[in-house]
């Protein structure tokens, strides 16, 4: 159905409507503004148009910016949590002498105020002993020798805020100066290092150091150190 008023008019097709607007018996559907009818039915659709050009122009030019940063902060928010839920791996040592072993007390949201052994992350490219002779060095101020792998554990620490998995890489190793004496080098992760014997450690200890020490586990090797 054709509706005119004047020289204009609009033609209507099902849901969509198609401007055609006629002036000196030319037509044109774009930039009603040049358009000098004074149709009423024109006069709608140039204020139609000029209202949403002034829309468009009001639109705050850093909304689209925002929305990537939105967007991005999203991205990042996924990726952390993904890197949270990935299993890491620790390098623990029993650092023997004679009987006894080198504990520490933790100062961590894991295992706050228990005995552990020291150690810790496994970084890119380096062997679990480079790990472990690095991690004692940086902890104690001792080296170490005579490094070896005794065993590997999976645990899932479900009880903590924050859940960790951890596979354990744990090793042994001897002082390479017997004469070292051990320094807390690390005060904000440990509130203090001493040797104790095997028979009588000190308790609580670190969960997955218990475990094994109830399951009947023993570094010390036939030859002690």
């Amino acid at each position: 159905m054709l509706l005119t008023s004047g020289g204009c008019g609009v033609r209507k097709w099902g849901f969509e409507c198609i401007k055609m607007v006629f002036c000196n018996s030319t037509a044109f559907t774009t930039n009603l503004r040049g358009c000098q009818c004074k149709s009423p039915l024109l006069k709608f659709y140039k204020a139609q148009e000029e209202k949403d050009t002034a829309a468009s122009i009001k639109k705050p030019a850093h909304s689209v910016t925002l929305s990537k940063l939105k967007s991005n902060n999203q991205v990042k928010k996924t990726e952390k949590t993904h890197m949270e839920k990935v299993p890491r791996v620790g390098v623990a040592v029993f650092l023997l002498r004679g009987k006894t072993v080198l504990l520490g007390l933790r100062r961590n949201s894991i295992g706050d105020s228990t005995y552990a052994l020291p150690g810790g992350h496994l970084e890119f490219g380096e062997s679990f002993e480079e790990c472990g002779a690095r991690e004692l060095k940086e902890e104690t101020g001792m080296d170490i020798e005579k490094i070896e792998f005794l065993t590997v554990t999976n645990k899932v620490f479900k009880e903590n805020p924050k859940p960790a998995h951890y596979v354990t890489i744990f090793l042994r190793a001897a002082l390479s100066d017997p004469l070292q004496d051990f320094q807390n080098l690390e005060p904000d992760k440990c509130s203090g290092l001493g040797w104790y014997d095997w028979d009588n450690l000190p308790k609580p200890l670190f969960w997955p150091l218990d475990e094994m020490v109830q399951s009947g586990f023993n570094p010390f090797p036939s030859q002690t150190y």
